[in-house]
């Protein structure tokens, strides 16, 4: 009942937040979505091609990667044996399941000869884009094709979207209990698409602007632990709202643990 009632508080602050609900993107190439491919057949006329890919995730954080399947990147083959591999950028993604779907050239079609090319494919059921460089290798390769699928296994989210970590008298630092939740966030939301919201609280002991300053340093903590575990900064975000509103009702210089806490809002 008392997580319910935090959230909804969170949220209310969240919904006067612009841009709240949105992943901030940079334009630095290190933190841009990115696949890629590879596909082997063995051909001696035209068919399709199978093969396997990576889609990489800086944009969200460190070493955050799916696999995938891709059926048909490199179909047409005319004879022998080939292989195909491709990378690029991608644009359009608000989830990972985005990436899924028939692709189709964005202009013409697909055509893949052998050596170096490059093949700019959209997703024909979103906003999906990406620009490919690909690599062929070979026997009489020359081949094209009218598209592909990605198919991108579910990607299944049971975890909790709100969280509550607590803090001694006057302390602003992440204690081992506190860790483990941390580290759950983490498991669960690092390589998705969803901002992290911290809201510092304090107690009724002591002025309200010390108060104020202790609540920010215990959110600034916990985005410095969160931030240790490889997620991007701009991901997350921290309010200090120091003893008002209290998490639990009291008097005035009450101490109370459930008061002293960071609340953790995943939206």
């Amino acid at each position: 009942m008392r997580l319910t009632m935090i959230l909804a508080s969170a949220t209310a602050v969240l919904a006067l937040t612009a841009g709240g609900t949105a992943i901030a993107q940079t334009a630095q190439a290190e933190n841009t979505p990115w696949i890629e491919m590879e596909t082997t057949s063995v051909s001696l006329g035209l068919g399709g091609q199978s093969g396997e890919g990576v889609l990489r995730l800086p944009n969200l954080g460190t070493n955050c990667a799916y696999a995938f399947k891709v059926d048909g990147f490199g179909a047409g083959i005319k004879v022998g044996v080939s292989h195909a591999r491709a990378t690029g950028p991608i644009a359009g993604m608000t989830r990972v399941a985005d990436l899924s779907g028939d692709y189709g050239a964005t202009e013409g079609n697909v055509t893949l000869l052998a050596g170096a090319g490059g093949i700019s494919m959209k997703n024909r059921r979103n906003n999906v884009t990406m620009n490919l460089k690909s690599e062929t290798t070979g026997l009489d390769l020359g081949f094209g094709a009218q598209g592909m699928t990605i198919t991108m296994p579910d990607q299944v989210v049971n975890a909790p979207r709100a969280y509550i970590v607590e803090f001694g008298f006057n302390k602003t630092w992440v204690n081992q209990d506190s860790r483990a939740v941390l580290d759950q966030i983490t498991r669960a939301w690092k390589c998705r698409y969803a901002n992290i919201w911290l809201f510092g609280h304090t107690d009724s002991v002591g002025k309200e602007d010390t108060n104020l300053e202790l609540a920010e340093k215990r959110a600034a903590a916990v985005r410095d632990y969160l931030l240790g575990t490889g997620i991007v900064p701009t991901r997350v975000m921290t309010l200090a709202k120091g003893e008002d509103p209290q998490l639990a009702r009291t008097a005035d210089n009450v101490r109370l643990r459930t008061n002293r806490a960071v609340v953790i809002v995943v939206q």
